[in-house]
């Protein structure tokens, strides 16, 4: 029977002609394999990715609690770096996020863009365009000990932006420091067709431990929108320790915040926990900016060298309404 639905919808030639598009194929693939040494060399080619799946229970205040399976921006992406001549190197990345627990099948939201660039790098320091995070997002490093979860920082500042049309350089590191600087065209003219219709600058300097870091976004996320952002980290023993301060302007409407967090590893496992207080919300940048406070605890046990299981609960004031949410979660990461 399986035969004979095969060839009700093929023709025999049309058979003989997949079978040998599938032979070329399979040489040619063949052939690629047999040079692939030289291009391993420059790692041109390297296929990576990041689950992210959580079950959790939602409580909010509002009565719309429920149970809730979330993909939490898993990830998948190519990546490349390679000999230009002359000294130099180029790269390239290409990441998608993934919805692996999307609803509908149908829905536009399980793949979506994310940092897509090309660049060259060298003695001068870096440059790269396409799409990707501002230097004022990249400066938080690994202080937001909660991203990609309920907890992330994004629900209570601004500035975690991942801007189109950017284009990014990089000093080198000199003497501990280094420097970030991202223009972003508006293309929409005759109002923003500037070459840096938004800007994104941002000084980070790193001695022993420490890490420092200082930006400022203007026009970044809209017309007449400032945000200026102050880190540091510090790693003691099997401690670390992170601190934030931001202040976003909007056209004259201010609203500022903290957040400190600390991690504490201990073989396998991480415990980990996270306050914020803002009021960025009253800035009226984004509505999914809406939480006045955020106090998040974790604990991460490490299963093997890219799986870990983690738990962990976030409790949220709504800086509008004055609702309180909560949610706790189980959690997977897989990495590859």
């Amino acid at each position: 029977m399986p035969c004979v639905n095969i060839c009700n919808i093929y023709s025999i030639g049309e058979i003989k002609m997949k079978i040998k598009t599938f032979a070329l194929s399979s040489l040619a693939l063949a052939c690629f394999a047999a040079t692939s040494p030289a291009v391993a060399d420059d790692e041109w080619v390297d296929v990576y990715g990041k689950i992210i799946l959580t079950l959790d229970k939602i409580d909010e205040d509002n009565g719309d609690d429920q149970w809730e399976v979330n993909s939490n921006a898993s990830r998948f992406g190519i990546k490349g770096k390679g000999s230009a001549g002359e000294g130099l190197e180029a790269f390239y990345q290409l990441e998608w996020e993934v919805d692996i627990a999307d609803s509908s099948k149908s829905s536009s939201d399980h793949i979506k863009a994310r940092n897509q660039i090309v660049g060259v790098r060298g003695g001068f320091g870096e440059v790269f365009a396409g799409r990707h995070d501002t230097p004022t997002k990249k400066l938080q490093k690994k202080i937001d000990l909660f991203s990609d979860l309920s907890g992330d920082i994004k629900y209570t500042f601004n500035g975690e932006k991942r801007a189109d049309n950017i284009a990014q350089y990089s000093t080198p590191k000199m003497g501990g420091f280094k420097a970030k600087l991202a223009v972003i065209p508006g293309e929409d003219t005759p109002t923003n067709d500037g070459l840096a219709d938004g800007t994104s600058i941002a000084l980070e300097y790193k001695t022993g431990k420490l890490n420092l870091g200082a930006s400022f976004d203007a026009d970044v996320d809209g017309d007449g929108i400032d945000t200026t952002r102050l880190m540091a980290q510090y790693k003691l023993d099997s401690w670390q320790f992170g601190f934030m301060y931001q202040d976003t302007d909007n056209n004259g409407v201010d609203g500022d915040g903290i957040m400190a967090s600390a991690k504490y590893s201990s073989g396998d496992n991480a415990f980990k926990i996270q306050v914020i207080e803002s009021d960025s919300w009253e800035a009226g940048v984004s509505t999914k900016v809406k939480y006045t406070s955020q106090t998040s605890l974790g604990w991460d046990r490490k299963l093997g060298k890219k799986t870990t299981f983690f738990t962990y609960v976030t409790l949220s004031e709504e800086g509008l309404t004055g609702d309180e949410d909560s949610i706790f979660g189980l959690g997977l990461v897989q990495k590859f």
